[in-house]
């Protein structure tokens, strides 16, 4: 499909606007008529290329029908330039990232209180040959060995044997990502670390699945239990920011998706949802990013701009607002928690 009464000059701005915002799709109405333009860009030598564009139908309507849900782009945030640099570098070289049409989203009714809104799952339709990749294999591989007690109060078995192979293999995995290598290369420039990648891997190893306690006693919680894994304290989920493991619950039948309290296109939503028994009041995480963009943008957030919204940026032209704190543990320093969030 093309344009047809536009000018060159018109097509050539149009498709520069969105490489050089790292949007990879938008919608815009022209004469009447809903119109999506979507460019496909790549990351060379530092340098943004222009690998397609092309137009095509909307599919956006002036009338939604009562079950579909749609949010306005908001305004983007003032961020640190070099960190936005990183991030819209990050995001073209993501080799690993969902494409279009590979996750279908339902994002179902607003939800008020607790009471369950959505009928249907959040996840309506995932192409599960991405699961092919390395970067979701092994981490996969992790989920379905059980490593991790879901009870915070229980403490977790050593990192030895098995466990450490397993752990090593997905960590070393997302570490030999482009993406990775460029948030390395940040944090050094930031002055936050120094050395070598290998010199590096103790302490990010450490920083992820260093043990501590959140039961007042026993060490049955880490950063990557937290945050990917996902926990139970009391009788609701802590952490679980990572979603590939709520899909792979939900298609085993464990989650009850409740329904959306925001989500900007299919990029980044919260949501509430019970795992078992366990209430999710609000929570969230990126649904259109690779498991390592998401370890590599949330370590980063860690060690160099951590706090309560202390990590801002824009992805796709949408505003993200990253919450991240470490804590001192046995080892050293560990990762608390580290979650996005479409909201300041």
């Amino acid at each position: 499909m093309e344009f047809i009464g536009t000018s060159p000059e018109f097509e050539i701005a149009a498709y520069t606007l969105l490489a050089l915002t790292n949007t990879p799709e938008a919608s815009f109405t022209y004469d009447g008529f809903s119109i999506d333009i979507s460019v496909k860009t790549t990351f060379d030598k530092g340098v943004i290329k222009i690998v397609s564009g092309y137009p095509g139908k909307g599919s956006s309507s002036h009338h939604p029908s009562k079950n579909t849900t749609t949010t306005k782009r908001p305004p983007t945030v003032n961020s640190d330039k070099l960190l936005q640099q990183l991030v819209n570098n990050m995001r073209v070289s993501d080799e690993d990232k969902p494409q279009k049409g590979d996750i279908t989203m339902n994002w179902g009714s607003h939800v008020s209180g607790s009471k369950d809104e959505s009928s249907a799952p959040l996840f309506s339709t995932v192409n599960e040959n991405l699961f092919n990749r390395p970067v979701y294999k092994k981490l996969i591989n992790v989920y379905n060995a059980k490593l991790f007690s879901p009870q915070v109060c229980d403490k977790e078995t050593e990192i030895t044997g098995n466990k450490k192979q397993l752990l090593d293999d997905v960590t070393k995995e997302f570490v030999n990502t482009t993406v990775f290598q460029l948030a390395f290369q940040y944090l050094k420039s930031e002055g936050k670390v120094s050395g070598t990648i290998d010199d590096f891997y103790p302490t990010l190893f450490q920083l992820w699945f260093g043990t501590y306690s959140r039961c007042h006693g026993a060490l049955g919680s880490s950063g990557w239990e937290h945050v990917f894994s996902g926990e139970w304290k009391g009788k609701e989920i802590d952490g679980q920011h990572d979603w590939v493991r709520y899909y792979l619950l939900q298609k085993n039948g464990e989650i009850d998706y409740h329904g959306y309290d925001s989500h900007d296109s299919n990029l980044i939503g919260t949501f509430q949802y019970t795992w078992d028994s366990y209430l999710k009041k609000i929570g969230g995480f990126f649904t259109d990013t690779s498991p390592s963009f998401d370890f590599s943008i949330l370590t980063v957030c860690a060690l160099a701009h951590s706090g309560s919204n202390g990590c801002r940026f824009n992805l796709d032209g949408y505003p993200i607002y990253i919450t991240s704190y470490t804590q001192q543990c046995d080892g050293g320093r560990c990762l608390s928690t580290a979650y996005p969030s479409d909201r300041s």
